[in-house]
């Protein structure tokens, strides 16, 4: 039974016979309630068995806070905390058939928190029989909502045990209602998506490095403490605001979360891949749409190529901040540069004069809404011409090859968009490559092909 339906089918089953001998129902399940059962129970062995597929041992995030299964925009249709928690994954932990690797939390005094995850069992993967290189490709898409997320920043006043308040920043999805303008998004969307799921993208990896990079991955909470699962290759827009006008860039899929380095090693249908993006973007993108070309580095205030990310970190925090910044932001190495806060602040301020009213006015977000416009109409231009391209922020990750074209669209649709031209740099990341000795032998090729064994499983010729 090679098919992933049936076999899911199979297992539901199972489920229901062993239920009745283990948490014994009062009443059998209507019809719509059975359906329910079988499509939670779907939604939950894929994200398992996807998981595990990533790397063996790891385990995936599963929400048991009710709230996130309100029926909307932000969970599958038909999923329900009854059904699908209650109902499947608990039953599914009393036969031990998942485990319960991290138990979720909320710390009042943050406002953080984890959310529970779990990872399948022996006793659960031999149900079922599935190729590991085919397993993502089959699963590219299923974890799909809607496309279009509203995620707004709330305050919420907490106490301390002083009884003083305090007030954490949290975000909040909101629900929405569909208009013309969404819905070309979500068009768009639609047919950059799809682009993308005829195509593969992977990461060009041995195995031996691939397990060693999931391993590390699983133990960083900068990268969700998950492995890289090549399945998820869609896209969705991410909106700060109900009014639409602020964030809305492209979030969801696996290059997004994979250190910066390894996008070096993505290919797209086994070929190996270039990176681009704009030159000094924000800087960039405030002066155009002050009519204006930034003609040098918006960066190079005079302290040092050395202090530049120092300068990029503080020059985006001053755009984002809605207040004066008279106190410097706690992610930013600024003592670094020999500077007090407010000497680098002012250097700053003085090399954009042109763009001073910029700073400290919350425009950061609304900066974001721009570059996503931007970059769904690069995405756009390919995808219709059924050619991948994949984003990161303001860059664009595309086949070897056409790179010049990219370099040429993104040049026209800033310029059409902004009515300035702009500078384009490459991402100045080099793809090593092996090269054969001397005498190539078979033996040679035999290794090299066996390092990749897992890559070329899922990149066949």
């Amino acid at each position: 039974m090679n098919d992933l339906n049936q076999q899911i089918q199979a297992f539901t089953l199972h489920l229901i016979e062993r239920e009745a001998e283990v948490r014994p129902r009062k009443n059998k399940r209507s019809v719509s309630e059975h359906e329910k059962f079988l499509l939670s129970t779907g939604w939950l062995c894929r994200k398992l068995l996807a998981v595990h597929t990533a790397h063996k041992g790891a385990s995936t995030r599963i929400s048991r806070d009710k709230n996130r299964y309100k029926a909307g925009k932000y969970i599958p249709e038909g999923i329900t905390y009854t059904i699908a928690i209650e109902g499947v994954l608990d039953l599914m932990e009393i036969l031990r058939y998942v485990q319960m690797t991290n138990r979720g939390r909320y710390r009042r005094e943050t406002g953080e928190g984890d959310q529970t995850r779990y990872r399948p069992t022996d006793t659960f993967l031999k149900h079922f029989e599935v190729v590991s290189s085919l397993l993502p490709k089959q699963l590219v898409g299923h974890e799909d909502t809607d496309p279009i997320v509203v995620q707004v920043a709330t305050e919420r006043r907490m106490k301390w045990k002083d009884d003083k308040p305090k007030f954490i920043t949290m975000k909040v999805k909101k629900e929405y209602t569909d208009n013309e303008q969404t819905r070309g998004w979500k068009d768009n969307l639609t047919i950059i998506n799809d682009c993308i799921k005829r195509h593969w993208a992977d990461l060009y990896l041995t195995d031996e490095h691939w397990a060693k990079l999931n391993k590390e991955l699983t133990k960083d909470k900068d990268h969700d403490c998950s492995p890289i699962q090549l399945h998820r290759a869609t896209l969705r827009r991410v909106f700060n605001s109900t009014s639409f006008d602020e964030g809305g860039r492209f979030y969801g899929a696996w290059w997004h979360n994979i250190p910066s380095a390894y996008r070096a090693f993505i290919t797209i249908d086994g070929k190996f891949t270039d990176e681009f993006d704009f030159s000094c973007f924000n800087p960039s993108l405030l002066y155009a749409i002050n009519g204006n070309k930034l003609n040098n580095d918006g960066y190079d205030i005079g302290i040092g190529k050395e202090h530049r990310d120092v300068v990029k970190q503080a020059f985006n925090a001053m755009v984002q901040a809605k207040s004066k910044l008279t106190t410097p932001p706690k992610d930013i190495d600024w003592k670094s540069t020999g500077k007090t806060w407010k000497e680098l602040r002012q250097l700053i301020l003085d090399k954009h004069e042109p763009i001073k009213d910029s700073f400290f006015c919350g425009m950061g977000n609304r900066l974001q809404f721009r570059d996503s416009q931007l970059a769904e109409q690069i995405m756009l231009h390919f995808a219709k011409r059924d050619i991948p391209v994949l984003p990161v922020h303001d860059s664009f990750i595309i086949i070897r090859g056409l790179y010049s074209e990219l370099v040429n669209v993104m040049h026209d649709e800033f310029e059409k968009m902004f009515h300035v031209p702009i500078n384009i740099g490459d991402s100045a990341k080099v793809t090593p490559v092996s090269f054969p000795p001397e005498d190539v032998d078979v033996d040679w090729i035999i290794s090299e092909t066996n390092e990749y064994e897992s890559w070329t499983d899922r990149n066949p010729l």
